[in-house]
């Protein structure tokens, strides 16, 4: 096996070669070879494999060229010319703002190993990897911009209209050192036309850098349950949950074997709720329009027929914006090859308790359910488990998130003693829960202030259960 040759005549090369120990962390060594089939080593490492060997030779030093870096500098400038350069379906004037954006890389740690997004990349989920949001700057009338990027992070960023959705989106990365100042005439302008010479000095270099603004709930990598979920109990469980959710669409936040249950309905692909591209795409140029939320049924339907039924206020509005902008990402964290820690629970897999919670529920159900249908484990409400809905609504007064109750009543008070089995199993659950958190809970096992916006849709209101 040949690797990484380097021409040295017509007829001779260096290369790193391989008799087919490829597996062999010494595997390679450098030879010259020739077209002949002839080979001479140069040199083994007896410790590790040597490829992409490159000949050396004295030669005198070339001219320092002067550089494009501000030495003291933490950060890198960035200058657009007119960012609807070479976009003719963009009007002048129609985007307003950029979003800079960070695709996070998959990390190595010497404890925990490699670590991926995916258990398999290239045949689940939707996203490669985490996405950060850095922030937005301002696009001047003239289409210029003017700002800093962080420094040694690989970027990409979205051309967003005046409500701040996603015009089109950068497929690729791009990095910059720390003090570099970089130019670039447009958004995808085309490489077969040069630039139209300026009219007058940019109107973004008529000021100082912008930086970007990051949004209200910080510049940390986008998380479904912490981040999205919560405009979601305030705004659409009352009517999407239960049994018979309307519209068959169930936005409630309970856990399910790979995600929840909002963001499994919203990524069904029967529903077409969102228009997110696929791992499979190729690497043509995205059209404008064609993704994120400006393509998503799901605005469509919020901006008009539940515009006041919903009524979201403008952060509700950016946070899912920049979610189904972000390509609709679930989680924030990776899958640990070596897990630091004991193995994750998850509720969903444990079936020993739902057995018997399933047999307690066909006992004081059945005139109404079975007890499969009620023994859910996305109707868990794993930051106050009296609250779950299958232990709450069979209760005197209580009530489902969309206001419906159980006739008769299932159990007289909170001393029942079905009551507290239930209450007992899921109490236990939701202490491995935490103790040993899957991944998409790490930020919430971190931050328990933050699990009753994500789960206190699963149930009553604080003051209508309580536990024994």
């Amino acid at each position: 096996m040949v690797h990484g040759p380097y021409p040295l005549s017509p007829t001779t090369y260096l290369a790193a070669y391989c008799d087919g120990a490829m597996q062999d962390e010494a595997g390679y060594g450098l030879y010259l070879l020739d077209v002949y089939g002839g080979k001479e080593l140069l040199y083994r490492d007896p410790a590790i494999s040597c490829v992409m060997p490159v000949p050396l030779k004295p030669r005198p030093r070339p001219p320092v060229l002067s550089g494009t870096r501000e030495r003291k500098a933490a950060k890198a400038t960035c200058l657009v010319g007119n960012v609807t350069s070479g976009v003719k379906e963009l009007a002048p004037g129609s985007v307003r703002f950029l979003r800079i954006a960070e695709p996070v890389p998959w990390p190595y740690d010497n404890e925990i190993g490699g670590q991926r997004y995916e258990p398999d990349a290239k045949s689940t989920g939707v996203n490669w990897t985490p996405v950060r949001t850095i922030g937005t700057v301002p696009v001047e009338r003239d289409g210029s911009a003017y700002f800093r990027v962080p420094a040694d992070t690989g970027l990409h960023f979205q051309a967003l209209d005046a409500q701040r959705m996603e015009l089109r989106r950068m497929r690729s990365d791009v990095s910059f050192q720390p003090g570099e100042v970089r130019g670039c005439t447009g958004c995808h302008e085309t490489r077969g036309e040069a630039p139209a010479p300026p009219a007058g000095t940019p109107l973004a270099l008529r000021r100082g850098p912008s930086s970007p603004v990051p949004p209200p709930w910080g510049d940390q990598p986008l998380s479904f349950l912490r981040d999205i979920q919560p405009v979601l109990n305030r705004r659409c469980v009352s009517c999407h949950s239960g049994l018979k959710p309307t519209g068959g669409l169930s936005l409630s936040p309970g856990l399910t074997q790979e995600h929840n249950r909002a963001y499994d309905s919203l990524l069904d692909p029967g529903r077409g709720l969102l228009a997110v591209s696929s791992k499979g795409d190729d690497a043509r140029v995205t059209e404008v329009r064609a993704l994120g939320a400006q393509a998503s049924r799901l605005f469509e339907v919020l901006r008009t027929t539940h515009r006041d039924r919903c009524a979201l206020a403008d952060g509700d509005w950016q946070r899912l914006y920049t979610w189904a902008d972000a390509n609709a990402v679930y989680h924030d964290d990776f899958i640990r090859k070596r897990p630091a820690s004991a193995t994750p629970y998850s509720l969903v897999s444990d079936q020993a308790p739902w057995q018997r919670i399933g047999a307690i529920h066909e006992r004081r159900c059945a005139s109404c359910h079975s007890g499969e249908a009620l023994a859910r484990p996305d109707w868990v409400n794993l930051d106050n488990p009296a609250r779950s809905v299958f232990l709450s609504a069979p209760l005197p007064g209580g009530k489902t998130p969309n206001g419906k109750h159980c006739a008769p009543t299932v159990y007289p008070d909170a001393g029942d003693p079905d009551y507290v089995s239930v209450l007992s199993l899921l109490q236990e659950a939701a202490r491995k829960t935490w103790e040993r958190p899957r991944r998409d809970l790490r930020c919430l096992a971190r931050e328990p202030r933050l699990r009753p916006s994500v789960f206190g849709a699963v149930g009553l209101p604080e003051d209508a259960a309580s536990g024994p």
